[in-house]
């Protein structure tokens, strides 16, 4: 085995475990963006509901028109919806899963980078593509530490979105083909 055939072999490795570091941070961004897009929803809802019924309870005691039973009611859904929003606090959650949402994306846009212009780069050394690599792997494994997100998110996801997760991301092969003639296995 020739030299450059070791080279193509590690590099046909090194991508091939790129993609799949690439395919798993297109799954986690999505996830995060879906969960806090949620978490918002339901901050700008509570917010929206609180006010609604805030607004029933001040017609009620202005106009005294509203049975006592039902004012009492109202009151008691607005103190459940303050303390469930004060307990869940669904705006902070929103913008800590959007901001580790960003993160993965960004990560997954390094990993992009680095296949197409360090990875396809031949005059790159097999150790630095190695640490290049293992230094990107790291950052995903520390993203992984620092956010937890239930396996919700990610089954909501392929229920409902199904092959459009990668609509964003796919590129067909005529566009692959006026981007990239040679390819990456392509070259002699």
């Amino acid at each position: 085995m020739k030299d450059d055939d070791v080279d193509l072999d590690f590099r046909d490795r090194i991508y091939n475990r790129a993609l799949e570091e690439q395919n798993s941070n297109l799954w986690n961004f999505k996830r995060y963006y879906t969960a806090a897009s949620f978490w918002s929803w339901v901050d700008v809802g509570s917010a929206v509901l609180t006010a609604f019924l805030g607004a029933i309870l001040t017609y009620g005691l202005a106009w005294r028109t509203l049975p006592q039973w039902s004012m009492v009611s109202l009151s008691l859904l607005v103190g459940t919806i303050s303390l469930a929003k004060a307990n869940r606090k669904p705006g902070q959650r929103s913008e800590k899963l959007h901001d580790v949402g960003r993160s993965y994306q960004e990560l997954h846009d390094d990993l992009q980078n680095f296949i197409e212009l360090d990875l396809k780069d031949g005059t790159r050394e097999k150790e630095w593509l190695r640490d290049r690599f293992e230094k990107l792997a790291d950052k995903r494994h520390n993203l992984k530490a620092e956010a937890k997100l239930s396996g919700f998110w990610y089954r909501w996801l392929k229920w409902r979105r199904e092959d459009e997760i990668y609509e964003e991301a796919i590129t067909t092969d005529d566009e692959r083909q006026h981007l990239d003639p040679d390819g990456f296995g392509n070259k002699n």
